[in-house]
This record gives structure tokens, C-alpha cells and sequence, in this order.
């Protein structure tokens, strides 16, 4: 029997081992190439979802120097910083390169802001307003209080079969001073339409000037109560803009804006002092007590910021006899309350062509919305109508339909 030759078996078993780890060698090269192509693949995705999610951040600080090369010119200008910068592959050098980089363009809005023009704009004034001579009345005085009673019962049973609303109503004839109320004497929320009172007290105030009411005033800051979304000021120009007085006193009629109106309060002296100066007018109740009352959620209030319908009518009254008697106190004012851009639901109560003369005092946070108005028809007429509703179209509906009770009154007073 031949024995193997152990230097063969030696041999056989070290071509054997050589091989298997060979081959160990190769998958484990072989592996390790596959997970660094998987590896490099995950990052190049995440590269794209960071550039997406985070555009500022992802390549300023993955970039080499030399991609920043062209961000260089607007602040290294001189060859000793331009050499350091794309030579040197340091930390400063890269400091340097995100230093250099340009300036972002100015957003739309940053753009209007440098570009708006600060100075006040000019104001024209509108072609005076007069009243148009009045009709002849054909009902006796008897007919007319009959009507008249006929007109507050409309009133009460509206209100009566829209419990979810609270209704306010005042009608005074300004040719004989004959008046209606149905629960004008209850608080209600006049919100814009106090610039109606506040503007007669300044122009009382400046009864002898008759100039162009040039005084510059600048929109620094927002006045005291003054909101964004009930401001055409606000939502237009930037701080820095310059308005004359008189085109404040505009705005705060013509456009119902919150910043104009406080603007005009802060020239009489302040709220108290204005305040002071209309309830000299009428000031059943005034505008800076706190008083309770119950909204049309039956919800309990107590706060300043309330008057009365009484008392509107008395501010409108007052201003139609003083405009009458001396129109150049207040034509101006009167001017604006007819050029008025917010919407009457006057309107479609009364005759197309009809001119109405009218602030439309709106809180939505309080679900309240105040008419007041002097309506220029058969007779001129000053019609007070605030409704508290939790929609405005119910509120605007409810003072079309009691403003065309009224209309229907005058009406057959005249037919």
C-alpha cells in the first residue's frame, strides 16, 4: 500500500485555504463596493429632498470654494483676498467665499415700501352738494300721524318675528323736526359711524377756516383702537406716509377707516376731549361710559363704546340745520357722506337715483351694523337703523326692508 506523500497533502491544503480566502477577499470587496454605490445613491436623494425643503442651507456649506467663485466680485475686490479665496481649501477661506454672497432680491413687498412716495397726495375736492327743493305734502296732519303710527307698528312686528336679531330705529323729518323711535334709547355699537359726530365737533372747531386743511400729518404708527382690517390706510401704505388733514377727514367717512378716524380724534385732543365736545350735542348716552346691556345673543356687556339712536339723530339734525344755515361749516363733511364708497342698503329701499347720505357703522366681532343716513327724497329725512344679527346679509336685509317701510310712509304722505 502506497502511503500519500505529505509534502503533496501540504501543499493541496494550502492552494485550498488560498483560494477560499481568495474568494472570501473578493465577496468582501465585492460587498463592500455595493454598499458604498447604495450608500452614495442615499445620500445624492437626501441631497435633493434637503435642497428642496431647505434652499439656504443645502450647497453654502457642501460647496467647494471654487463654486463660490462668483460670488466673490461685490465684496472681495482686492487680488489678496481673491488669491486666499480660491487657492486655500481652509475653514476662513470658505468663511470668506459665504461672506461674499450677494445681497437677496428685495421681496414685492420690500420693493413697494422703498418705493412708495411718502409725500402727501393731493386732494380734490368734490362739486358741493345741496338739497333738492321739497315736494308738496297732499296728506293732512291727521293722515300723517295715522301713517305715522301705521310706521312704528311695521317696525315693532319685524321686530317681533325676528327674535334673533335687536332692532333700533329712529326717524326724525328735518323739515319740521317730527321724530319716531322704537327703542332708541337703548346702547348700541356704533363703530365707524361715530365719525359722523366726531367730524361735526372739528369742523365746529374750525368753523372760521375755509383753506384747504393742509396740515401734514404722518402715518408713524398705528393710533390707539385702530385695526388693520377696518383700515384702508393700514392695508395700502407703509409707515412713513404723509396725509393731508383734510384727506383724513375724507377717509374716515367716504371709506369707514379706523386709522383716519383716530387720527382726527388724536387732532381734537384725544378721545375724552372729543368725546367732551360731541356730547355737547347730544350725549344721552355717552361714548366713553361703560354701560350694560344685552346683544341679540342675549349676552351681557358692560364696556364704553356705545351711544344711542337717539342720540345719532340728534348728531344728524344737528347737522343738517347748521348746514342749511351755514353750509360752509359743513359742506365739506356733507360732500363726503354723499360720495360715500361703502354700500347703503338704503339704496334699495328708496327709488333708484335717490341720494343718500350715509356712514354704515360695522362691528363684526359684535355681529353689529348701524345706518345712519339723511335721505334726500320728497322730504329730506334723517333715518337711524341698528341691527345686531349673526350674519351681515340678515343684518343688511332687515334695515332695506325697515328703510322701505319708511320710504312707503313718506310716500303716501306725497302721493
Amino acid at each position: 500500500m502506497v502511503r500519500p506523500n505529505p509534502t503533496f497533502l501540504k501543499k493541496a491544503e494550502g492552494i485550498k485555504s488560498s483560494r477560499k480566502k481568495r474568494t472570501l477577499i473578493i465577496i468582501g470587496v465585492l460587498l463592500f463596493v455595493t454598499f458604498m454605490v447604495v450608500f452614495i445613491s442615499s445620500i445624492a436623494a437626501k441631497q435633493d429632498l434637503y435642497r428642496q425643503m431647505y434652499p439656504g442651507l443645502v450647497g453654502a456649506a457642501t460647496s467647494t470654494t471654487t463654486a463660490y467663485s462668483q460670488y466673490q466680485r461685490p465684496v472681495h475686490t482686492t487680488t489678496e483676498t481673491t488669491t486666499e479665496v480660491t487657492t486655500t481649501a481652509t475653514t476662513t477661506a470658505l468663511h470668506a467665499v459665504l461672506a461674499a454672497t450677494p445681497t437677496p432680491t428685495p421681496s414685492p413687498e420690500e420693493t413697494a415700501h422703498t418705493s412708495q412716495n411718502n409725500s402727501p397726495d393731493p386732494f380734490t375736492e368734490d362739486r358741493d352738494f345741496s338739497f333738492q327743493p321739497m315736494g308738496i305734502q297732499t296728506a293732512t296732519y291727521q293722515e300723517r300721524a295715522v301713517a305715522l303710527e301705521e310706521l312704528k307698528e311695521r317696525v315693532v312686528n319685524y321686530q317681533k318675528t325676528h327674535p334673533e336679531m335687536r332692532i333700533c330705529f329712529e326717524f326724525i323729518s328735518l323739515s319740521s323736526d317730527e321724530r319716531l323711535g322704537v327703542d332708541e334709547l337703548d346702547p348700541v355699537v356704533p363703530a365707524g359711524a361715530m365719525a359722523i359726530p366726531f367730524e361735526i365737533a372739528y369742523y365746529d372747531s374750525i368753523a372760521g377756516t375755509t383753506g384747504p386743511l393742509s396740515k401734514v400729518i404722518d402715518y408713524e404708527e398705528n393710533p390707539p383702537n385702530s385695526a388693520r382690517n377696518s383700515s384702508y390706510i393700514a392695508r395700502t401704505y407703509f409707515f412713513g406716509k404723509q396725509f393731508y388733514m383734510r384727506t383724513l377727514l375724507n377717509y374716515a367717512i367716504i371709506k369707514n377707516d379706523s386709522v383716519a378716524l383716530n387720527f382726527v380724534i388724536e387732532e381734537m385732543g384725544g378721545l375724552d376731549e372729543a368725546v367732551k365736545k360731541v356730547n355737547e350735542i347730544s350725549g344721552y348716552i355717552s361714548y366713553t361710559d361703560s354701560v350694560i346691556y344685552k346683544d341679540y345673543r342675549g349676552m351681557e356687556f358692560r364696556a364704553p363704546g356705545t351711544i344711542s339712536c337717539y342720540d345719532m339723530g340728534n348728531y344728524l339734525s344737528y347737522l343738517y340745520h347748521v348746514f342749511i344755515n351755514t353750509p360752509q361749516v359743513h359742506q365739506r363733511l356733507i360732500n363726503d357722506m354723499a360720495h360715500s364708497e361703502i354700500e347703503s342698503p338704503l339704496a334699495a329701499a328708496f327709488p333708484q337715483g335717490t341720494r343718500i347720505l350715509h356712514v354704515l357703522g360695522r362691528n363684526t366681532g359684535r355681529g353689529a351694523y348701524m345706518e345712519c343716513a339723511i335721505v334726500d327724497y320728497k322730504e329730506p329725512i334723517a333715518l337711524i337703523i341698528y341691527v345686531e344679527a349673526a350674519a351681515p346679509d340678515a343684518a343688511g336685509t332687515a334695515i332695506a326692508t325697515i328703510g322701505g317701510y319708511t320710504q312707503k310712509f313718506i310716500e303716501s304722505c306725497y302721493s
